[in-house]
């Protein structure tokens, strides 16, 4: 029998080198989003490492049905009681994580990155953690201290400079991300991590023109297997957004994003504040069919919460149609979670409650005390943007010129130029000169 070396992969004893090989090409699988499940559930019970991955895998994609499997992955291979001190301790972070425990798995898998350096499923799986807990801080300092244990010819450290790119691009260091993500784009030209962090970037310094030809040509001949491609076309869809072109917008929200791989609602994230944000620039457009369709999509999950950051996307949909009986089950719901929620992430479900009736200077009111605050509930600087965006909108329809504008200098939003931007520019500009507005404050 043969044991993986602890600076690699993950930790299990094997039966013979064949065995082996397949779990290290698993590990740069699952490290490059292409693990191949099928595989995996194959030859789960006899190497257990692939079942490990399997279900970390599962686990990334943050539904509850896939946590189930994700769990029941767990008990079979805890049967086995494995004697290896490192593999009780992955079973055990997988195990937290299939339980929504996510502080507790980040922290266990954190734990085996210490102890064990060169243990890519663990960096990666902490990685993941960190970015459903938006704790964008520690992500960093995470890959930060782990990336330079790895050996220059090993397979996975391409993808390792990937996360490290993305890592730095959460934390405002954008320059320092893109020549990170160059290096992980020259070890591997298909990383589509590296690519997305590298058109986060592109968004973060206003180049929206640039990014949305960056997707294209990257996108370009790829099917609907690949990763993150509904994520990725959401990008696209952003930069068209900003350069104020609605009909490319709509024509990638048809096409792109809406052409699913499964019926799970979690693909309808992005969807979702897409639409949201296409309504906030273009208020005269007749959305309600797509929002109809996507609300569909989105009923089975009042039963199936599990995420914040899912729970969200649920219940802006559910009141953006008018299902607020729904979207008031749905919050109570996840109060009733063992999770802390915190009065701001509160105030953020109920300031998009108010925008859709109309209250728009609860609305505002919300949003501007509590947008700062939304890193917790994960997601991205670019996805959780939407937040702050709604707030700066609620403001100037509740004619609340001194909040708009302490939103806008405050926030994120206006830092980029485009005909969008100019035109929210040109509408506090209005409502200062106006003898009407309010002289609302920040509380």
């Amino acid at each position: 029998m043969t044991v993986i070396d602890d600076s690699r992969g993950v930790p299990q004893l094997v039966e013979q080198p064949a065995d082996m090989e397949a779990v290290e090409k698993a590990i740069v699988q699952l490290v490059s989003m292409k693990l191949d499940h099928e595989r995996c559930r194959r030859h789960a019970r006899s190497t257990p490492p692939l079942a490990l991955m399997l279900a970390i895998d599962l686990l990334c994609s943050m539904e509850r049905p896939s946590a189930v499997q994700a769990a029941e992955i767990c008990e079979a291979l805890g049967r086995t009681e494995p004697a290896e001190p490192r593999t009780r301790a992955m079973l055990s972070a997988v195990g937290s994580w299939a339980d929504g425990d996510l502080v507790t798995a980040r922290n266990g898998f954190q734990a085996l990155v210490d102890t064990y350096p060169g243990d890519a499923v663990s960096l990666y799986a902490a990685h993941m953690l960190d970015f459903y807990l938006g704790d964008a801080p520690h992500m960093l300092a995470s890959i930060e201290a782990a990336v330079g244990r790895f050996a220059d010819d090993d397979p996975v450290i391409g993808y390792l400079h990937g996360l490290h790119g993305f890592a730095l691009e959460e934390n405002g260091l954008v320059t320092a991300a893109i020549e990170r993500c160059g290096v992980a784009l020259e070890a591997n030209s298909d990383d589509i991590y590296a690519m997305h962090a590298l058109v986060h970037c592109l968004y973060e310094t206003g180049r929206h023109e640039e990014g949305a030809r960056y997707i294209q040509d990257y996108m370009r001949g790829r099917d609907a297997s690949t990763p993150m491609r509904i994520h990725v076309w959401w990008h696209y869809a952003l930069f068209e957004l900003y350069a104020d072109r609605v009909q490319d917008v709509l024509a990638c929200y048809r096409i792109g994003i809406r052409r699913k791989t499964s019926a799970r609602s979690a693909e309808d994230l992005d969807a979702v504040t897409l639409l949201w944000r296409l309504a906030l620039v273009r208020p005269s457009l007749d959305l309600s069919a797509y929002w109809q369709s996507l609300y569909e999509d989105w009923k089975p999950y009042t039963e199936e919460n599990w995420y914040l950051f899912n729970d969200f996307h649920a219940y802006l949909t559910y009141c953006q149609v008018g299902d607020h009986e729904r979207a008031d089950a749905l919050l109570e719901a996840v109060l009733a979670r063992r999770e802390k929620v915190s009065d701001e992430m509160v105030d953020i479900f109920l300031g998009f409650r108010s925008f859709t009736t109309g209250d728009y200077a609860d609305a505002a009111a919300r949003l501007a005390r509590s947008f700062r605050h939304s890193a917790a509930m994960g997601g991205s600087n670019a996805q959780r943007d939407v937040i702050e965006m709604t707030g700066i909108e609620a403001a100037l329809r509740s004619r609340d010129y001194e909040l708009a504008r302490q939103l806008r200098d405050s926030g994120r939003f206006f830092r980029h130029q485009g005909p969008v931007i100019r035109r929210y520019e040109e509408r506090l500009a209005e409502l200062r000169t106006s003898e009407n507005h309010s002289q609302g404050v920040l509380t």
